[in-house]
């Protein structure tokens, strides 16, 4: 047996002798065979092709077609498809989609019929029993394309009302302009009448961003019509939200386009489908709003009319979402009255969620302390744990720095909040030993039940920490509730899935693990995601560590069962250690500092590069490590050799911390978005706190990329120096 042969033989037993001593697979030692009975042979499969021996997988996925379960024996014809010959190929998809029909493997027999110009073959596809259960609207736009490519070289006639419902009942992908630039001067003109032309040609351009373009075809297409307004609500959704999306962007002349749907809105009918109400009136909306200022009333009439006649959840929470961005276009107060009316009928919180964001970074702006609270309140049981977290933190420092009068809240309100509690008894426990069973101020008893609020399980990490540490957790209690999590509820593993990822791991098959676990992860129990992360983390190389990191750090926020510290140390791993260690040394860093910066920056993936230009861990522009080498006196240097690029970044960060009145908080920014930025932004309020200053960063990106690190170096300090969260987060914030 060669060399390469028996080290994947030995990673296969070692792998099961570990699942053994785990206590996976109910602690008892069997064979690969066994473990995964006839799917096995989908794995040798893909083993032999690792090992170059393709005689040898052709073999083991033929049997597994034969004898594996559905669900493998699929995946073992899918493979010989791929291996075999043009003609053996097409007789193997042939089988692949009679066993197991769905709209992939559809398009697969598709592809290969057209290019064997097979058409007349391609088009009884469609006529076919076994695919006409499959749902339409999940069909491939490639499929829709070879069909009609085939009835043009098929010499069929008839087929103008397939092109019209591909193009107009369906959004328009790359298949759709590919299609229509082959066609438009030939077929197109002999199908379809002018103004259909012009309509496909409108679809195409706002597919291209060509709103100027798509603005003179509507315009030409309006001005032919002896009822404008009818011939706009008598055309298909696609089309309607296009020409929509025309008047938004292809025009200057706002206020007559809005007025224009206005009008086409008034004269609705009560037989007309509900989404042309919803666009008339939502485009109308939104072109009101471009044009005629600030919070223009007609703006919220015609939103508020785009909700009533909103006929899916979606739409509804669009229409409703830019209601409330209207209303704070005016004021925060008018943002308030309307989520008070409507924030109950919202459908999917997260969609709110940049709002909040919005909302808050205007309080901040302008210091409109006592909104933070009020907002809060009204959101509290509506919005993303997260943004909960958020705001109940910040409302909590406010209310400690003495920056909310109490009065002008309800005694209701406010005994609701000192009331609240984390769910875990200990922090319970904790919270009245650390009130030290003395009498509070109204003001302490507020603020500590925000800050409660704010540390409960699924809030943003960086303000859980903030919370934990205003409230003086001990180390102990933090590191046993601080990776709790919100619990999937009726959560149900795919077990074919779960086995194939298993596979990959046991056969030492690490290039198929990330891709399948990323486009399944709801799926995937957080046990297994664990054992993934890992096996990649374990592997050695750059690409799989990196995806290891990635793996569990989502998985431990989609989580079926609690999280773990040592899931969180899969997150958080101490890669390139040697490299961190000297760099902290030689700039006087701590080490979480680095570690949390290298992997915010990079996920510790040495040959990353950004679509901005930055390079390597340390993700440093070439200019700026030009700099650092003069400085450093070296000559040459290359970016993607993790020890320069920590030894590069561990000195730019040292620098600037020395720039900045050694602000770590403030070097962090500076890292990101420059040192000129963040003495603007300082400027702006010098007399709030360093973790409410962070706030009134204008940048979204650029306020999360500190809290990201923030969090990061707390965690790695917990979990790797023993340094409580508190102490972290009081040195990097607060200089302490």
């Amino acid at each position: 047996m060669p060399m390469n042969q028996r080290k994947s033989l030995l990673l296969v037993v070692l792998y099961t002798l570990f699942l053994v001593i785990t206590g996976c697979n109910d602690s008892k030692a069997m064979s690969l065979q066994k473990q995964f009975g006839n799917n096995f042979y989908y794995f040798m499969g893909l083993k032999y092709l690792q090992e170059g021996q393709q005689d040898d997988a052709l073999a083991q996925f033929k049997k597994g077609v034969k004898k594996s379960d559905d669900f493998f024996a699929e995946k073992c014809l899918e493979s010989l498809c791929q291996l075999a010959s043009e003609n053996e190929g097409k007789i193997l998809a042939q089988e692949l989609a009679k066993k197991f029909p769905s709209n992939d493997n559809r398009l697969k027999l598709e592809r290969l019929l057209y290019d064997a110009e097979e058409y007349e073959q391609l088009l009884a596809i469609a006529e076919n029993e076994l695919f006409k259960g499959l749902v339409a609207e999940e069909q491939p736009a490639e499929s829709m394309y070879l069909r009609l490519l085939a009835l043009e070289k098929a010499g069929k006639q008839g087929f103008a009302g397939e092109i019209e419902d591909w193009f107009f009942q369906s959004p328009i992908t790359s298949f759709h302009k590919k299609y229509f630039d082959s066609q438009k001067g030939t077929l197109f003109p002999s199908l379809f009448s002018e103004e259909m032309q012009q309509c496909l040609k409108l679809r195409v351009a706002v597919y291209q961003r060509d709103y100027g373009q798509a603005f003179n075809l509507v315009a030409e297409i309006l001005q032919a019509q002896e009822e404008p307004s009818q011939w706009l609500m008598q055309q298909p959704e696609e089309l309607l939200s296009d020409i929509g999306k025309t008047f938004l962007y292809g025009t200057n002349q706002l206020a007559e386009a809005a007025q224009f749907l206005d009008e086409a809105a008034g004269k609705i009918s009560e037989n007309e489908p509900g989404f042309v109400a919803f666009y008339l009136n939502f485009y109308a909306a939104r072109l009101y709003d471009k044009g005629l200022g600030t919070g223009n009333k007609k703006a919220l009439e015609k939103f508020l009319a785009a909700m009533e006649a909103a006929d899916t959840p979606a739409k509804y929470d669009n229409a409703l979402w830019y209601y409330f961005s209207t209303q704070l276009k005016i004021a925060p107060s008018e943002a308030e009255t309307a989520m008070k009316e409507y924030i109950h009928t919202i459908h999917d919180a997260t969609y709110y969620s940049d709002f909040f964001e919005t909302l808050i970074l205007r309080y901040f702006t302008g210091r409109n302390w006592s909104g933070v609270l009020k907002n809060l309140i009204l959101i509290r049981d509506y919005a993303t744990q997260e943004v909960v977290s958020q705001y109940a933190y910040l409302a909590g420092r406010l209310v400690q720095q003495g920056l909310v009068d109490l009065k002008n809240f309800s005694v209701a309100d406010l005994q609701s909040i000192i009331d609240s509690k984390a769910e875990e008894a200990v922090i319970e426990e904790e919270a009245a030993e650390a009130g030290g069973g003395k009498d509070l101020t109204l003001q302490d008893a507020v603020a500590r039940g925000l800050f409660s609020i704010a540390y409960g399980a699924g809030g943003e990490l960086y303000y859980r920490l903030l919370a934990a540490t205003q409230l003086d957790y001990s180390p102990a209690v933090v590191r046993q509730s601080l990776y709790q999590t919100k619990v999937l509820e009726e959560f149900v593993p795919d077990a074919n899935l779960e086995t194939l990822l298993e596979g990959f791991m046991v056969f030492d098959l690490p290039d198929y693990i990330y891709p399948v676990w990323k486009e399944n992860f709801q799926k995937i129990s957080l046990e297994l995601a664990q054992r993934a992360a890992s096996f990649l983390s374990l592997y050695g190389i750059h690409q799989y560590e990196a995806q290891g990191i990635r793996l569990m750090s989502n998985a431990i926020f989609h989580a079926d069962t609690q999280t773990t510290r040592e899931m969180y140390q899969l997150a958080y791993p101490r890669l390139y250690s040697q490299e961190i260690a000297t760099a902290a040394t030689d700039y006087n860093l701590p080490e979480y500092l680095i570690y949390g910066l290298i992997r915010s920056e990079s996920f510790f993936d040495a040959d990353v590069s950004s679509h901005a230009g930055a390079v390597g861990l340390a993700q440093l522009m070439p200019a700026t490590a030009g700099d650092i080498a003069r400085k450093l006196k070296i000559e040459d240097f290359d970016l993607q050799d993790p020890a320069t690029s920590v030894n590069f970044g561990s000195f730019y960060l040292a620098e600037l911390i020395g720039r900045l009145d050694n602000s770590i908080i403030d070097a962090l920014y500076s890292y990101n978005a420059g040192i000129t930025n963040v003495r603007k932004w300082k400027r702006m309020f010098p007399d709030l706190p360093p973790d409410l200053t962070v706030e009134l960063i204008p940048f979204t990106e650029t306020r999360n990329y500190g809290k990201k690190i923030v969090s990061a170096s707390a965690v790695y300090g917990d979990l790797y120096f023993e340094i409580p969260h508190k102490a972290i987060v009081e040195k990097i914030l607060f200089g302490k």
